[in-house]
């Protein structure tokens, strides 16, 4: 909403779902995709004619690599996602290019002290980070229904993408236990990836068609109908670098929050408190606790609401893009 010059680079162009999304801000920035030889040597041109400007990368992927195209009076910003730094270092080759990256940058700006620690021992100075988190807009993703207020079925997501790091099949082998033991429970799996096709066959072998449903990608319209039609959220990622997005807009939505126990959730979510913590990939736990949600829901429905207000304190997208753009400032 401000007189800036913003140009979004991406080595990937959007499908349609995110392509509506992107439409909005057409009018405000200007966007080049990277698809081709002719459209790198004109991002690459633009880099390189770039004066005094601030340079912001999302992810330290190999796309990183166009860094070394950016003028010394230009500032650059990184921020990692998570396995970006946590899984990439254990590669030689992506951890010599991370150190680089890191000694190049000016600044960084992640969501999490664990994210904080690994750049610091890749080289990052500690007086040049921010913690900052991606932030949740309250004010639209709200409910507008209560949890449990359906009387004929129970409702249970997720919206973590279909690749190994966010271990889907574990949420999928839950299923086929509560669906066993309960008749009033429906799944439903929004998001995409490289291992949906194996998550569609694995819920076809064990005849659970009709109750499990994918969704596929939703754009943001979609994704608050579907954390409004959802009693009971879940995530069972191995691995996340703060606290992930999607969980706190389902917390926003006062959605019961089922996840796994690993990274910063525990730093968020207090077992029984705000919502629940189950052991990393066991099956049996997450269904056990879904069935137990279910047979108490006044006690979950108490639980659920404590977690909008963790949201509002402390995951504000208003609040945490007020301090990136002070660092924006900041820096020129």
């Amino acid at each position: 909403n401000k007189e800036n010059n913003i140009t979004l680079i991406s080595f990937k162009k959007p499908n349609q779902t995110t392509k509506n999304d992107i439409n909005k801000f057409k009018n405000k920035l200007r966007i080049l995709y990277v698809t081709n030889l002719i459209s790198l040597i004109r991002v690459i041109y633009l880099l390189t004619n770039l004066d005094k400007s601030i340079v912001h990368i999302h992810y330290l992927g190999w796309h990183s690599i166009l860094s070394i195209f950016i003028k010394d009076n230009s500032k650059l910003i990184l921020t990692p996602w998570g396995s970006d730094l946590l899984i990439n270092k254990k590669n030689i080759l992506k951890k010599f290019w991370l150190k680089k990256i890191i000694r190049r940058s000016n600044f960084m700006i992640c969501d999490s002290k664990r994210l904080e620690k690994e750049a610091i021992n890749l080289g990052m100075d500690k007086d040049n980070i921010l913690i900052s988190m991606f932030g949740v807009e309250t004010k639209i993703y709200k409910k507008s229904r209560k949890i449990f207020s359906n009387a004929k079925n129970h409702f249970i997501g997720s919206n973590r993408n279909h690749e190994d790091i966010y271990d889907l099949i574990t949420l999928l082998k839950a299923a086929k236990i509560v669906c066993k033991e309960r008749d009033d429970v429906r799944f439903y799996i929004a998001g995409s990836g490289s291992k949906i096709q194996k998550h569609i066959d694995y819920i076809d072998r064990i005849n659970l068609g009709n109750k499990v449903n994918f969704l596929g990608l939703l754009n943001n319209e979609e994704m608050i109908k579907f954390y409004n039609k959802i009693d009971i959220y879940i995530s069972t990622s191995l691995s996340d670098g703060g606290l992930s997005a999607s969980i706190a807009e389902a917390m926003s939505f006062e959605r019961l929050i089922i996840i796994s126990d690993n990274s910063d959730n525990k730093n968020w979510v207090k077992n029984k408190i705000n919502g629940y913590l189950f052991k990393t990939s066991d099956y049996k736990e997450l269904a056990k606790m879904i069935i137990n949600a279910i047979e108490k829901k006044e006690n979950s429905l108490a639980i659920a609401q404590k977690s909008r207000k963790i949201i509002l304190q402390n995951y504000s997208y208003e609040v945490e893009m007020k301090k990136v753009e002070k660092k924006y400032n900041e820096l020129y």
